[in-house]
């Protein structure tokens, strides 16, 4: 069993961030990290962050606070268009390439990181290269053509409504119900997975001939997410300059390839992770 919550940083970020009676969500989220770590063991128990505007300029103490926790590494994750982020606008507060920096800042402050101390990993970071420098499938939808989107995972919500994803799940929410396949009562899972919708969404997500993707150098260590591209472009194999998650995937990567070429001791490390 593993088990994972969301801690956005320091406590002063994360209450921002997710506000509650109390303004102690951080308090909370501590507490329940450790108390799950006691029962479960250290190596079963993680945290997600999201960044929301602000985090921007905070990302060694976002590190700081998992370092401080016993993490084993973060996740540095930008803000979804779905969902609560919608609702209150905080989506469209940053745009790609600010994130872009603020993931460069956090990725060179872990690789110091494991220069001078324990292993600390970037998770998104040894994905990508996982998918990158081995041959080993990685089971992470968002890097999978066709989308791992109801191929690779369902998720039942507490209604027994059936969604290709939990961020399909997320966009039903405001009320877009375009990746519900169905109920868990009243359909079979043969029905779900054949479903109208999910085969459209499924068929708009083949990098290999998607306009954009079939002639990038990234195509074949890339993914695709047609539920971003549907929320975010109304499509779901989404107008790919236009296209955020494109911007962010290619930035990653680009980024990636110039530290293994030009730095030995940190394309090390990266090299360690992607073996892991």
């Amino acid at each position: 069993m593993q088990l994972s919550t969301s801690l956005d940083g320091p406590a002063d970020l994360h209450n921002r961030n997710r506000p509650r009676p109390g303004a102690n969500s951080h308090e909370l989220a501590v507490a329940g990290i450790r108390r799950a770590r006691e029962m479960l063991g250290p190596d079963r128990v993680g945290a997600l962050m999201t960044t929301t505007e602000a985090s921007l300029d905070r990302v060694d103490e976002i590190i700081d606070e998992y370092l401080q926790l016993g993490l084993d590494g973060i996740f540095l994750r930008p803000l979804s268009p779905f969902g609560f982020a919608i609702k209150t606008k905080q989506f469209a507060k940053y745009d790609a390439q600010k994130w872009l920096a603020f993931y460069e800042r956090g990725l060179r402050r872990v690789l110091e990181i494991n220069r001078q101390g324990p292993p600390f990993r970037e998770f998104y970071a040894a994905l990508l290269l996982t998918r990158m420098l081995s041959d080993r499938p990685i089971g992470y939808v968002d890097l999978r053509s066709p989308a791992g989107a109801g191929l690779g995972a369902l998720v039942y919500n507490y209604d027994g409504s059936v969604f290709a994803s939990d961020e399909g799940r997320m966009l039903a929410e405001i009320g877009d119900d375009a990746f519900r396949l169905g109920h868990v009562e009243h359909n079979s899972y043969n029905s779900l997975i054949l479903s109208d919708k999910l085969i459209g969404a499924i068929s708009s997500s083949l990098t290999q001939c998607a306009p954009e993707c079939s002639t990038c150098v990234y195509e074949s260590h890339c993914g695709a997410d047609p539920v971003y591209h549907h929320a975010t472009q109304g499509d779901a194999l989404g107008i790919k300059p236009l296209s955020a998650f494109c911007a962010r995937q290619k930035g990653i990567m680009g980024l990636l390839l110039d530290i293994l070429k030009n730095s030995p001791e940190d394309a090390a490390v990266l090299r360690r992770w992607a073996a892991a």
